[in-house]
């Protein structure tokens, strides 16, 4: 996190007005895909994909403003924002290609004129609804291109966790989330100017969709990355108890990538249905950009069954990771006592060699050998 841009920073060249509606577009001018080229199509990619924004303002007070952005093709992180300086960093090493430097640069200056006078605007119109700080606002933008050519679009914005507006690219229209005064005021001044909404809606359903196939063009080696998992079945038995709980078994699944996997649990052979006797953790990130899950499942002790967690994912072929559950025996009471007994059996043997060793290097004198 870092400082933003000010209502006392200096634009270069021209600014926009703080309360001109285009100054309301500055998450849209943060997509990196908002000067794409429109005259080279790449083919769609083979499965759906999303190219989205998302963009963190934090409203300290109305002189102290912190944000931070990163854009993203489906969970591969491509492009982040300095907020400092509105420098596009490039995370993925054909992130760059589809514009030219002089479109980057443009764009950064974009970028800076319309994020100081957003932040502006907002001050504004926070004083005159007599709204406090802190206060922060959360946007997401961009569009999901599926196998067919068709799309979805999406421009969504919250407040304090809470949806605020969102854009319908259909009617071209800026819809309030809530019935607040601060919200209804933002719908207004983002409805008052049209050739804000038609460039909202040719970037979401036309630049977006084209962007998405030049980058999978040029990223594919990236974004057909395969991971495959690595599965373990474990048991975690319940806490002593005079009533016999259920035996938790947990199926944990790390190092795959993507992200989309399925995961059952099978008994007998047969799929186990959905109740209260399963639960998963979800799919979680790991540090090496690969994800993770943990999938459990409560069976009864001693139920005489068989059981399996199942693993499907795309790096498999169309096969299917396979890991049986291994029921150990139980320990008995007098297994128990007689591993006891071992031991301390084993333990009295080693003492009574360490003193008759100890004992017989204690009775040789200097210059004398032992027998």
């Amino acid at each position: 996190m870092c400082a933003a841009l000010g209502p006392s920073s200096r634009c270069p060249d021209v600014c926009l007005s703080p309360f001109s509606p285009a100054g309301m577009l500055l998450p849209l001018l943060l997509l990196p895909w908002a000067w794409g080229a429109l005259d080279a199509s790449p083919p769609v990619p083979t499965g759906s994909l999303t190219l989205r924004l998302l963009q963190t303002i934090i409203f300290h007070n109305a002189s102290s403003t912190d944000m931070e952005g990163t854009a993203l093709l489906g969970d591969l992180e491509t492009h982040s924002l300095d907020c400092s300086t509105c420098e596009i960093r490039f995370l993925q090493p054909w992130a760059q290609q589809g514009l030219t430097l002089k479109q980057w640069q443009d764009l950064e200056k974009l970028i800076y004129n319309n994020l100081s006078n957003f932040i502006r605007m907002v001050n504004d119109l926070v004083e005159d609804e007599g709204e406090g700080y802190p206060f922060v606002i959360q946007f997401t933008e961009g569009c999901e291109l599926h196998p067919n050519g068709t799309s979805r679009r999406f421009c969504d914005a919250g407040m304090n966790g809470e949806d605020f507006v969102s854009f319908d690219t259909d009617s071209g229209k800026w819809v309030a989330r809530r019935g607040d005064k601060l919200t209804l005021k933002a719908e207004e001044i983002l409805n008052y100017n049209q050739v804000v909404a038609i460039t909202l809606q040719f970037l979401l359903r036309m630049t977006c969709a084209n962007q998405i196939k030049s980058f999978v063009q040029h990223g594919k080696e990236s974004l057909e990355r395969q991971e495959r998992p690595v599965a373990v079945v474990f048991a975690r038995a319940p806490p002593p108890a005079r009533i016999p709980a259920p035996v938790l078994l947990v199926c944990r699944v790390t190092g795959f990538y993507p992200r989309p996997v399925r995961v059952a649990w099978l008994q007998d052979g047969e799929e186990v249905g959905p109740g209260w006797w399963l639960n998963s953790s979800g799919i979680l990130p790991n540090a090496d950009l690969t994800y993770q899950l943990r999938s459990s499942l409560a069976v009864g002790p001693g139920a005489g069954h068989s059981y399996a967690c199942r693993v499907q994912h795309s790096s498999l072929g169309g096969r299917s990771l396979l890991i049986p559950w291994e029921q150990s025996r139980p320990w008995g009471p007098g297994l128990v006592v007689g591993i006891t007994l071992g031991v301390v059996a084993i333990a009295a043997v080693a003492v009574v060699l360490w003193r008759s060793r100890h004992r017989g290097y204690q009775d040789v004198g200097p210059g004398e050998s032992s027998p």
